[in-house]
C-alpha cells in the first residue's frame, strides 16, 4: 500500500522529504489520530495499527498485530466482501457501520471508513474507525425521550376526549338561562329542586315541568349531571380520595355519591378511574 502524499508547500518553509522521511511523517500523524487506523492485508491479516486502535480494542500494538480484521470484526468480511467490495473498488471508499470486539470481548459500535488500494497488483484496504458509543447513548437518550413526548401527548389528548365527553353540555335554552346559571354555580352544594325554583321565582312543580318539556330531562338530573362532570374531571386530574370528591360535588353522604354514580356510569368511581387511567396509559 502506497502512502505518497504530498506536503502543502508554506511561504515560509521550503522542505520537501525524502521518501523514507515521508513515510516516517506519516506514521507519526497517524499515531497522533484519534480514530483507529488499521491497514489491512489481503487475507485480512493486519500490516499496520496506531496507537488509537490499541488503546480502543485493549490491545498491544505486537497482539494486534498477529491477529487479522476478522478477529475484532467478526462481520468485517461479511459486510466489506459480500456487501460492499464493489461499490468501494469503483468509488475507491466506503462508509457503514459496524461492531468492534475489545480483548476483553465486549463489543461496541463504530463508523467504519474502508479504502481501497493497490499495491504492486495486490488488494489493501486501509481502515478508520471511530466509536459510536456516545453518539448511540445520545440517540437512545433522546429516542427516550421523544418516546416520553408522544406518550406524554397521546395521555393528554386522551385525557381531553375523556374530559370533553363527561362536559355537560346545557344546549341553548333562552327561558331557562336562570335556571342552568344556578346549577353551575351552585352545583358543589347540596341543592334541590326547591332552591332552583326558588333562585328563578317558580314553583317546583311548574320548573319540572317547564324544564322537562324544553330539554327532555328533569331538573334533578341536570343537577346529577353536572355533578357527574365535575367528578369525572376530579377523579382523572386529581388524587383526592372517592370521599373528598363527593364533597367536593355537593353530597353530605358519600355513600349517596357512589350509589349515583354507578347509576350513571355503571360502575363505582373507584372502578371508574382505574379504567380511565389504564386506558391512558396504555395508549
Amino acid at each position: 500500500m502506497t502512502f505518497n502524499q504530498s506536503i502543502p508547500e508554506s511561504s515560509n518553509l521550503q522542505f520537501t522529504p525524502q521518501p523514507e522521511e515521508e513515510l516516517q511523517l506519516i506514521k507519526f500523524l497517524m499515531e497522533r489520530v484519534t480514530d483507529a487506523v488499521f491497514c489491512v492485508a489481503p487475507d485480512t491479516h493486519l500490516l499496520y495499527v496506531n496507537q488509537s486502535a490499541c488503546t480502543m480494542l485493549g490491545y498491544s500494538r505486537e497482539e494486534l498485530l498477529s491477529l487479522t480484521m476478522d478477529d475484532i470484526d467478526p462481520d468485517f468480511l461479511l459486510k466489506v466482501r459480500s456487501n460492499h467490495w464493489k461499490t468501494i473498488k469503483q468509488q475507491g471508499s466506503f462508509i457503514f457501520e459496524s461492531q468492534h470486539r475489545t480483548k476483553d470481548g465486549w463489543s461496541f459500535p463504530v463508523e467504519i471508513t474502508v479504502t481501497y488500494e493497490e499495491y504492486h497488483s495486490r488488494e489493501y484496504n486501509c481502515i478508520f474507525a471511530r466509536a459510536l458509543t456516545q453518539r448511540k447513548q445520545v440517540e437512545v437518550t433522546l429516542q427516550k425521550a421523544n418516546k416520553a413526548v408522544e406518550s406524554r401527548l397521546e395521555e393528554r389528548t386522551a385525557l381531553e376526549e375523556a374530559l370533553r365527553q363527561s362536559k355537560v353540555e346545557f344546549g341553548t335554552f333562552p327561558h331557562l338561562n336562570e335556571v342552568f346559571h344556578f346549577i353551575e354555580a351552585n352545583y358543589h352544594q347540596p341543592i334541590t329542586l326547591s332552591d332552583v325554583a326558588q333562585a328563578v321565582g317558580y314553583s317546583p312543580a311548574y320548573l319540572t315541568d317547564l324544564v322537562r318539556r324544553q330539554t327532555g330531562q328533569t331538573v334533578y338530573r341536570w343537577i346529577i349531571k353536572r355533578r357527574m362532570a365535575e367528578a369525572h374531571r376530579l377523579l382523572l386530574m386529581t388524587s383526592q380520595s372517592v370521599q373528598q370528591i363527593a364533597e367536593a360535588v355537593g353530597y353530605l353522604d358519600h355513600g349517596h355519591f357512589i350509589r349515583q354514580f354507578r347509576r350513571f356510569n355503571s360502575m363505582t368511581p373507584q372502578a371508574w378511574r382505574k379504567a380511565y387511567l389504564s386506558n391512558l396509559t396504555s395508549g
